[in-house]
């Protein structure tokens, strides 16, 4: 399965810091926050660490689905 991410929501948290929350598949249990700082950064280097968080995150979803489906086939032995 293919997993994609999108950011749902960006808050201020103080002057100079933003959360940045992503979620997988549309999934909220899979919600995880990016703390952006440095925002007087390019918009290129801010766009990359939010690609990196998101991969992260869709990495994450997908190694989660698997060793569930993985430990679920042990019950029945």
């Amino acid at each position: 399965m293919s997993h994609t991410s999108k950011v749902i929501k960006v808050e201020p948290l103080l002057n100079g810091l933003l959360a940045v929350t992503v979620r997988c598949c549309g999934d909220p249990k899979t919600d995880s926050v990016l703390t952006l700082h440095e925002l007087q950064r390019e918009d290129a280097a801010i766009d990359a660490d939010i690609t990196a968080h998101q991969a992260r995150i869709e990495k994450l979803h997908g190694d989660s689905q698997r060793a569930k489906a993985h430990v679920e086939r042990l019950l029945g032995k």
